[in-house]
C-alpha cells in the first residue's frame, strides 16, 4: 500500500529588486550655445529610508581639471513619485518608458489623468 502525501503548491514570488543600482538613462547637452558639452545622465535608486524610497539623477565628471579620477556627482535627487518629473526636469523623460522604470525597481504610482473626447458622434437620423 503506498502513501500519497500532497505538498502545498510554491507560490511565486514577485520579480525582486535587479542587484544593479546605476542605470544609464542617456545624454543632454549643457553650457552656453555653441560652446555645449555632452553630458552623459545616469539614475541611482538609493535605499529605504523610513520605508520611502529616493531616486538620484547623477552623472561622472571631475572636480577639477587635474584631477585624475572621475567622481559621481548627484544632479538632483527625488521621492519615488516624482521620478517621471524628475526625469521631465533634465530633458531625459522620453528616453525611458515606465515598464523600463519599473524594470529598474521603481515602485511609484504614475499620477496623470487625462479627459477622453468621443470625436466621432452618431447621427440617430
Amino acid at each position: 500500500m503506498t502513501n500519497i502525501v500532497n505538498f502545498p503548491k510554491k507560490e511565486k514570488r514577485e520579480k525582486s529588486f535587479p542587484k544593479q543600482r546605476v542605470f544609464y538613462i542617456g545624454f543632454r547637452y549643457v553650457g552656453p550655445y555653441l560652446c555645449q558639452d555632452v553630458q552623459n545622465i545616469y539614475l541611482k535608486r538609493n535605499g529605504l529610508k523610513n520605508r520611502i524610497r529616493t531616486w538620484s539623477l547623477i552623472t561622472y565628471g571631475k572636480y577639477d581639471e587635474n584631477d585624475h579620477k572621475e567622481y559621481s556627482i548627484e544632479l538632483d535627487r527625488c521621492l519615488e513619485n516624482d521620478l517621471p518629473n524628475l526625469l521631465e526636469e533634465f530633458d531625459v523623460g522620453n528616453e525611458v518608458t515606465f515598464q523600463e522604470l519599473r524594470d529598474m525597481g521603481w515602485t511609484g504610482q504614475v499620477g496623470y489623468s487625462a479627459k477622453i473626447f468621443d470625436l466621432i458622434k452618431k447621427d440617430d437620423s
